[in-house]
């Protein structure tokens, strides 16, 4: 390649990094012939439950050319967030992925990819697009060719330095950058880990999670009641769910909180209580956490989720709680309340 080019992916990731990122890698850009044959096969089999976007356009999801003609590299971006130390702390706190235990991370590393893609674009003439986890763009795919890790069979990428507790951006662009050269080598071995210790048995296959058995899916996504025989498995878990990447032996051996405080962690998300969760009113519930990853779930999700949560706990002390839920004028919270009841009294 030119010397222009290893120039520009040099002072490419030179540039990332003092915007925060701690791992920047380049793939060529090219079809995923791979990959985006297991996503219209885990398509075909249901696993995306209620998501049907995820039905929208496989074809480009799987070739970067169709979002930005001519793209020739696609460069993925790592930012660690580990936090200091775990996330459910107090005696009353719910689960809260760790991820959502601060700002959104959408917004945040949205920015972060635009200055480094607006540096790109007037540096090298080239046409840049940048993508956070919502566009259509296959990022663990992407991450694993550009050399930043692996796919692991918990779906997640694994890098051996760091483990799993990152956030993922990707900028597709038509400027020629310098690749990685080839995908990362998988060191899952025999470790079945994660399939082992998945609460609801999500990890149906190595690297493939049936979102209709997921904590995560049931907790964010899904919008109504959850079926009551996915209820147990949810245990503490109020918003996502990271037992497959806390039993990973990568995360538990190699893994370091966070450098910097990338996600504005606020204290009061790692001690989320049910039963104040529940009975908090609509406006200060947006006042409170407007910003952070919670808002999609939605106030109505996180009161629905508090019931399973203090059903699954089984403590007469929440009684109180779920029976002034009952005359709630949202008809799930009145079920999942009701639920949650019966539940702690069969219990004793």
């Amino acid at each position: 390649m030119p010397v222009f080019e290893h120039e520009l992916t040099r002072l490419l990731e030179q540039h990332a990094r003092a915007e925060g990122f701690d791992r920047v890698a380049v793939a060529a850009a090219g079809r995923l012939d791979r990959d985006g044959a297991a996503l219209v096969a885990w398509l075909g089999a249901g696993h995306h439950a209620g998501m049907e976007w995820m039905q929208r356009s496989p074809e480009a999801r799987a070739d970067p050319g169709e979002i930005l003609p001519g793209c020739k590299s696609v460069v993925s971006l790592a930012l660690n967030y580990k936090p200091p130390a775990d996330n459910a702390t107090g005696e009353k706190a719910a689960r809260v992925a760790r991820y959502a235990q601060g700002r959104d991370y959408h917004k945040l590393l949205r920015k972060k990819l635009r200055r480094v893609a607006a540096w790109l674009e007037e540096t090298s003439g080239a046409e840049a697009r940048t993508f956070v986890d919502t566009g259509p763009v296959l990022e663990r795919a992407w991450a694993e060719q550009a050399g930043l890790g692996w796919i692991g069979k918990n779906a997640n990428l694994i890098t051996r330095e760091t483990g799993s507790w990152f956030l993922l951006g990707e900028i597709l662009t038509t400027a020629a950058l310098v690749p990685a050269p080839g995908p990362h080598i998988d060191f899952c071995g025999s470790c079945t880990a994660c399939i082992e210790a998945c609460p609801t048995g999500a990890i149906t296959d190595p690297g493939v999670v049936d979102s209709r058995r997921c904590i995560s899916y049931w907790t964010i996504e899904h919008r109504g009641s959850v079926p009551e025989e996915q209820r147990a498995g949810h245990g503490d878990w109020i918003f996502g769910c990271d037992v497959c990447q806390e039993v990973c032996p990568w995360n538990r051996r190699f893994s370091r909180p966070a450098s910097r405080d990338p996600l504005q962690w606020r204290e009061d998300l790692s001690r989320l209580e049910p039963e104040q969760l529940l009975a908090m009113d609509e406006a200060t519930f947006r006042g409170l956490y407007s910003g952070t990853a919670l808002m999609r779930a939605k106030w109505e999700g996180m009161r629905r989720n508090a019931c399973i949560v203090l059903g699954n706990r089984k403590q007469r002390t929440a009684l109180p709680a779920l029976r002034r839920a009952l005359d709630d004028p949202d008809p799930v919270i009145r079920e999942h309340a009701a639920w949650a009841i019966r539940v702690i009294e069969e219990f004793g």
